[in-house]
């Protein structure tokens, strides 16, 4: 690194100018939004066009992927294809010439081989063609090949592409939608795909979800949704309105049917709702939708106002500021004399909003993600669909993952678990009465004076389980969970001391003084070994920081493992393990006696304390329920 200057301009205000060999990043600390700094990055002065957020290279991090327009709007044949690594963002090349044109790029493991590929567009104004880029593994530096999927229509440019499995077979599809047309290619290989096409209303805004909570994919679009039929090959894709104040002609120009939408349980009732905005108008009013019976029309939506933000091209919901519900992050065009980036807090199972902005800047369909795995949520984007800069609004308040180790504190929508007082015990807490369940209410667990430091904290010294007869007086959750990033505390006060956390009353995280391999300290018992070096010993306190995703079922069977990524005392322990089976027997949990234990059922469960007759003193636990669409549970320092 080189020339790196810092100038303050006020006391809140920081700007960083850092050359990296021929890219320039510019630092600043933006606005404060709910306790959050967003820090600013340029990543490349010179780039522009649509961005997508994903792992290329395989190291774990996100990076940054970036589809530049061709000259004169996809004649020339100067566009370009390119991802940027974290942390260095330096450019490797996917496509350095051809006629790049449209909307939408995806980073996405399309061929199923543990890599993602790029699905993207190609043509011009006037012709939709869709492209998948075949990552070549490794660090991905060179050698990617390019495949053509489909010309979807001729006269109009590709406006938006998803990448879905729209028929429950396994393989990933592509959906399509151009100004007039609306296309799913059914994937058979890689290389071999069936087409759907079918005539569509004008012209902008896709997403796919599952709308009527049948169980498959369906597609939203501007201020109506089409439902997946029951053979999605075959049958028409019937369409359902929402609002047409989103597709009726006002003006008889396209802009009247220009729309970003995204869908979000806004409300935490359990149900999808639409989130809508315009992209090529001024006065409109971010809106969300929810409804009882989604295929029931207009009527049967009820709209919410968010906020005005014109020429609104950016609208991603996401849990801006880790309270446990979903913010809206939006963003106006270049269009715009005076442009915003900004996010809607979310005050209340979304009737309250309070915007706050991020930065006077335009943007052209940000995307959001964890771009440095410290668990929040961070944004890219362009200034607009053919200048630069490339820019990251980076996420700094972090406090999913921010506090790791001995002392952590909850961040906010955590619950608190464990605090020392017999009350909470009591409240959150009982026995799991598996099979070999001795013990009796209330719980025999002793509240004591911590060791350490002031204060009390719990010891599973309940005489049931002396022996080693684990299942006998285990403690677990009242409350059952799926997602979840869990903190505790444990305090080992005897040489050979014995206890386990059992993630989902099913996985353990072994403790156990003196044993370093498969099933000792910091274990995913009997599958990993743990950091024993990171252990402080007996007498001192040590903390295990995770974050779960449970295992996922299509139709009552098991498709994905259930996945843990862990820090003891700080350091990685774990790292999107995906957990086998439930180890132990019948005794040891949920499901351990199904199919020996590789029989696991979609139930949530609760969280486990092990009693095996040893003397263990557990402390401040809290967990934050999450819920983590892909597989991938990395995360932290």
């Amino acid at each position: 690194m080189g020339n790196i200057a810092i100038s303050k301009t006020n006391a809140n205000h920081r700007t960083i100018s850092v050359e990296l060999m021929a890219i320039a990043l510019i630092f600043f600390i933006g606005s404060t939004v709910n306790g959050m700094d967003f820090e600013h990055v340029v990543i490349d002065e010179n780039i522009g066009g649509r961005t997508a957020i994903g792992d290329i290279d395989g190291d774990g991090f996100n990076d940054i992927v970036v589809h530049t327009w061709s000259s004169d709007r996809g004649k020339q044949n100067d566009g370009k294809i390119g991802w940027y690594k974290y942390p260095d963002w330096r450019r490797y090349s996917i496509v350095d010439s051809g006629h790049i044109f449209g909307d939408g790029v995806l980073a996405v493991d399309l061929d199923k081989d543990g890599d993602n590929d790029v699905v993207t567009a190609k043509g011009s104004d006037n012709e939709a063609s869709v492209f998948w880029y075949e990552n070549p593994g490794g660090k991905a530096t060179s050698g990617w090949k390019e495949h053509k999927l489909a010309t979807v229509e001729r006269g109009s440019e590709v406006k938006d592409v998803e990448v879905h499995d729209m028929d429950h077979d396994g393989k990933l599809d592509v959906v399509v939608r151009t100004k007039h047309k609306f296309a799913v290619y059914f994937q058979e290989s890689p290389d071999s795909w069936i087409e759907v096409n079918t005539d569509n209303a004008e012209r902008e805004g896709m997403i796919i979800s599952d709308v009527d909570g049948d169980g498959d994919y369906d597609v939203v679009m501007n201020g109506f949704w089409l439902e997946n039929p029951r053979r999605p090959r075959r049958d028409t894709w019937k369409r359902h309105d929402i609002d047409p104040a989103w597709y009726k002609d006002i003006t008889g120009g396209w802009q009247d049917h220009s729309v970003m939408a995204d869908v979000k349980d806004l409300n935490n009732d359990g149900k999808v709702d639409v989130i809508l905005s315009h992209s090529e108008k001024t006065g409109f009013t971010v809106a969300w939708y929810e409804s009882a019976n989604p295929k029931g029309g207009p009527d049967a939506w009820t709209k919410h106002e968010v906020g005005v933000v014109d020429y609104c091209h950016t609208l991603r919901g996401d849990d801006v500021d880790l309270d446990g519900d979903i913010d809206i992050v939006a963003a106006t065009l270049i269009r715009k004399k005076n442009p915003e980036i900004c996010v809607f807090i979310n005050e209340g199972k979304g009737l309250t909003w309070r915007k706050q902005p991020i930065a006077a800047a335009s943007a052209y369909k940000a995307k959001t993600g964890d771009i440095d795995n410290d668990g929040d949520i961070d944004i890219v984007t362009a200034r607009s669909w053919d200048m630069g800069p490339l820019q990251l609004w980076r996420n700094t308040f972090s406090s999913t993952a921010g506090e790791i180790g001995v002392g952590a504190s909850p961040p906010p929508g955590a619950e608190v678990l464990i605090d020392g007082t017999r009350e909470m015990l009591d409240e959150k807490w009982t026995y799991w009465e598996g099979p070999r369940f001795a013990s009796s209410l209330p719980i025999k667990w002793k509240i004591v004076d911590d060791p350490v430091n002031p204060g009390k904290v719990i010891a599973s010294t309940d005489p049931a389980g002396a022996g080693g007869k684990y299942g006998a007086a285990d403690i677990v959750t009242k409350k059952k969970y799926r997602d979840f990033r869990l903190h505790i505390e444990f305090l080992v006060p005897h040489k050979g001391g014995n206890s386990g956390i059992y993630l989902q009353n099913r996985y353990e995280i072994q403790i156990l003084d003196g044993d370093s391999e498969k099933h000792g300290m910091a274990a995913v018992i009997n599958e990993a070994a743990g950091p024993y070096h990171a252990y402080n010993g007996t007498g001192k306190w040590n903390a295990y920081d995770t974050k779960f995703r449970a295992a996922r079922f299509k139709e009552g069977k098991l498709t994905e493992k259930a996945m843990v990524t862990t820090f003891f005392n700080g350091v990685r322990a774990h790292t999107n393990h995906k957990i086998q089976k439930v180890w132990g027997g019948k005794n040891s949990g949920i499901d351990g006696g199904n199919q020996g234990g590789t029989g696991i059922t979609d139930v949530p469960g609760g969280l486990k304390l092990q009693c095996e007759g040893h003397e263990v003193l557990f402390r401040n636990a809290w967990i934050k329920e999450l819920d983590i669409r892909e597989p991938n549970t990395n995360w932290g320092p």
